[in-house]
């Protein structure tokens, strides 16, 4: 049998200390890819101290690593983006994987030319696709399981490193519709995200999360209409409070205290105004406040 030469997929996986979900999830992804070889798997390492390292080289030598000696946060996927030779990369967390689907995803995105980034049927985890509608466009994605043209990172390059973990695919998918691209929902290929409790509290997500949203407006939103979606901002997460309890409430003004450090660095670049129309009603984080604000 022929084996092409040309490599088209090329899996990225980013991992920080979870040597075991790293190694099923390379795994998994060897199951689903048997038989064919127009693939590589490429895991970027944020400088783990668990071994993860080592146990990759023991079991999958075939694998690219790429040895991180300082955790930079989902920038670290960029240095497996820098790799890539495949003309789609399929974006995994250490924890998740492809289940199924993926050759139907790959087809769609070899027709359709306009989709920058492909966002998958996640299941698993705080973040999951349930309320999505099948082919419709989007302003983000959720990054454990996506496919990025690589063509798309060319232009406008990987995710940003001064967001250092969560809100990144809103982020980049503001700069992907600016550049031309469309991000689109694609419902049959199937992700499952394990979400290892390791490294996640939910603290560091909503602080994150809060001070993230609100440098994403600040940076890309006009002055004219920034000031009213970052209030939306504060005023939506805030409704979380409901759902975490009122100990929760200081972890609002250490986000806002964290943005506030964050703004200094950085560059208003605003994004055209039908695509910052379109993010405002398309994340949750920036639509009306009780529909009335």
């Amino acid at each position: 049998m022929e084996i092409p030469q040309t490599i088209k997929i090329s899996f990225v996986i980013l991992n920080f200390n979870r040597e075991k979900e790293l190694l099923h999830t390379i795994k998994k992804t060897y199951d689903l890819m048997q038989g064919k070889y127009d693939y590589e798997i490429i895991v970027v390492d944020n400088a783990s101290a668990d071994g993860s390292i080592s146990a990759v080289k023991a079991a999958f030598p075939a694998v690219k690593l790429i040895e991180r000696t300082k955790n930079i946060g989902v920038a670290g996927w960029n240095d497996g983006f820098a790799h890539a030779v495949g003309a789609y990369m399929v974006v995994l967390d250490d924890d998740s994987n492809v289940e199924s689907g993926l050759d139907s995803a790959i087809h769609y995105m070899d027709l359709h030319d306009e989709v920058g980034v492909l966002g998958l049927n996640i299941t698993g985890g705080a973040f999951q696709t349930d309320d999505h509608i099948d082919l419709q466009d989007y302003t983000d994605f959720i990054g454990c399981g996506a496919i990025i043209r690589k063509k798309l990172y060319d232009k406008i390059g990987g995710f940003a490193e001064w967001l250092f973990i969560y809100t990144h695919e809103w982020e980049y998918g503001l700069r992907c519709l600016d550049a031309g691209y469309k991000v689109r929902y694609y419902a049959s290929c199937h992700i499952i995200h394990r979400t290892s409790a390791l490294n996640r509290t939910p603290k560091r997500l909503k602080v994150f999360s809060t001070r993230n949203e609100l440098a994403i407006v600040y940076k890309y939103f006009s002055e004219e209409t920034r000031g009213k979606y970052m209030n939306r901002v504060i005023l939506n997460n805030i409704k979380g409070v409901y759902k975490y309890g009122l100990h929760t409430i200081p972890w609002f003004f250490e986000a806002y205290k964290e943005f506030k450090k964050l703004k200094g660095q950085l560059v208003h670049t605003p994004v055209k105004r039908e695509i910052e129309d379109f993010s405002g009603k398309n994340i949750g984080s920036t639509r009306p406040f009780l529909n009335i604000y």
